[in-house]
């Protein structure tokens, strides 16, 4: 359920291009992606010739996409979630609605800040390492440039957790005046 209109999009600024501007990284990404499965798969039916490595770099890339998508998809509200309850009160108790969104939020916050905490050494780690997916000679796929997408991800994410769990708290305490519902939301719920 979105909380409010497309037009009253969250504000720009720094963090807004990031967590855009990843996501768009990441729709581009899927894009190339696309078009190296359909080269595979031309290969593999043309040539008998799979492109070395296709497997490894999709497998890799998906993970990547995602923590790519995930703080803007949450900026935008469209995180996947159940709203029965949720939104019901967000529509008839709005206060006691933002609280508990709010608390979801502080969680997703938490949560998502402590997944960066541990995978920082992570990365670091397979950095120093040089960890990699593939067989040597063949082709391989170094591990740490998707561990330091997925840790960007997840911080750009929790940043956006603690920035909605901020708006619930000011429309719970009355601060602030709840974003109108889209009439789709309103729809979904009644």
């Amino acid at each position: 359920m979105s909380t409010g209109h497309p037009e009253a999009a969250p504000r720009r600024g720094p963090f807004g291009f990031l967590a855009e501007g990843l996501g768009a990284i990441g729709t581009i990404w899927i894009f190339f992606l696309m078009l190296l499965i359909n080269a595979d798969v031309a290969g593999r039916y043309f040539f008998d010739k799979p492109l070395v490595g296709t497997v490894e770099i999709v497998s890799m890339s998906i993970v990547g996409i995602i923590y790519l998508q995930l703080g803007h998809a949450l900026r935008y509200e469209r995180f996947i979630r159940s709203d029965g309850l949720l939104g019901r009160l967000l529509l008839n108790r709005p206060r006691i609605g933002y609280a508990v969104q709010g608390f979801h939020h502080l969680v997703g916050a938490v949560l998502l800040a402590l997944m960066v905490y541990f995978c920082v050494p992570e990365t670091i780690n397979a950095w120093q390492q040089s960890e990699y997916l593939g067989t040597e000679g063949v082709f391989v796929f170094y591990i740490w440039p998707i561990n330091a997408l997925v840790t960007l991800g997840a911080a750009v994410t929790a940043i956006q957790f603690f920035l909605h769990f901020l708006r619930d708290l000011r429309v719970a305490a009355g601060l602030l005046a709840p974003p109108v519902p889209l009439a789709s939301d309103v729809d979904a719920v009644v």
